[in-house]
């Protein structure tokens, strides 16, 4: 069979996959989106991770295609609905990064608090003024989580060791007996010290912290997005910031990658990194050896592992 490679994989992975079949690997390639069209052609399993887009127009090229495998958790660089109608089998690895994730998630609000950043770069250019990183305890603040689930409960647990309340907002979980607060998305936004967001990306969280809902926070609360690009209106995020209406936010995921307006991150309480929430060695080598366990799985019958 021959396999497509994308995206860049740990070796082991790599290893794996060539006991299935015939790899090529256009994960390094100075012309990977001309070789993707031409590849793809008679490519049988197609594996990625999240900077490959397979669209409509990229999929039906692929005459031969069987399995589609997706290093990682969220499948919207994929387009899903388009290749069950050509019976081409979707697969993910949702578990894979969530540690990664979390503890990305939880450095962005320590960073956020503190000021790291800034105070890191001002020391570095020689100055020493410490009043101009005055930051927040995390001790007895109220974390605000959006998307309950795997991430959320995992970064709720962290924060609790911090000595943080714990609220969330979640549509699908209605009976709701923990100790954590289950709350209406207005009352989280303007009750929250920091707000952290676990979502996927679908139509009905497409700008879900939009303009109206980023006025409901706290001036002293900080916004963190470690999910999916598109949640929130970055641009009046920035603004925000900018006229102090908002402490900090961290940003790991943006609507437009790479965002276009860098130059308007500088100066101002925003951490942000190039959507690296699963790049570690763990995150990256589960997530393939994974993948490579659903492709042996589909193969041999089993649908338990298809989207």
């Amino acid at each position: 069979m021959k396999i497509l490679i994308c995206d860049t994989l740990n070796s082991k992975v790599l290893e794996e996959l060539q006991s299935i079949g015939h790899c090529i690997d256009i994960s390094s390639s100075d012309s990977k989106n001309q070789d993707l069209v031409s590849e793809i052609n008679d490519a049988e399993i197609v594996v990625i991770r999240s900077s490959t887009q397979l669209t409509k127009e990229i999929i039906e090229k692929g005459n031969k295609i069987k399995i589609i495998a997706r290093c990682g958790v969220g499948v919207d660089n994929i387009d899903v609905e388009y290749a069950k109608s050509k019976n081409i089998k979707v697969t993910n690895s949702p578990s894979a990064n969530l540690t990664s994730v979390v503890e990305l998630t939880v450095a962005l609000i320590i960073n956020a608090a503190r000021k790291i950043n800034l105070s890191d770069s001002h020391l570095k250019d020689g100055n020493w003024d410490r009043k101009e990183f005055i930051g927040i305890e995390l001790s007895g603040k109220q974390l605000g989580i959006i998307g309950f689930g795997k991430a959320g409960r995992l970064v709720s647990d962290r924060m609790k060791s911090f000595g943080m309340s714990v609220a969330f907002y979640d549509p699908y979980i209605k009976d709701w007996e923990g100790l954590e607060k289950n709350l209406e998305l207005d009352e989280l936004l303007s009750s929250s010290d920091v707000i952290s967001i676990h979502v996927i990306k679908t139509d009905e969280t497409e700008n879900l912290i939009s303009k109206e809902k980023l006025d409901l926070l706290k001036k002293s609360a900080i916004l963190i997005n470690t999910s999916r690009g598109g949640v929130v209106d970055e641009d009046y995020l920035i603004e925000m910031l900018k006229s102090k209406q908002l402490f900090g936010a961290g940003l790991d995921v943006y609507s437009e990658e790479p965002p276009k307006n860098v130059d308007n991150f500088a100066d101002i309480n925003l951490i942000t990194t190039p959507h690296i929430g699963a790049s570690t060695n763990e995150a990256q080598l589960k997530a393939g050896l994974d993948s490579v366990e659903n492709i042996k799985k589909i193969l041999a019958g089993d649908s338990s592992v298809e989207i």
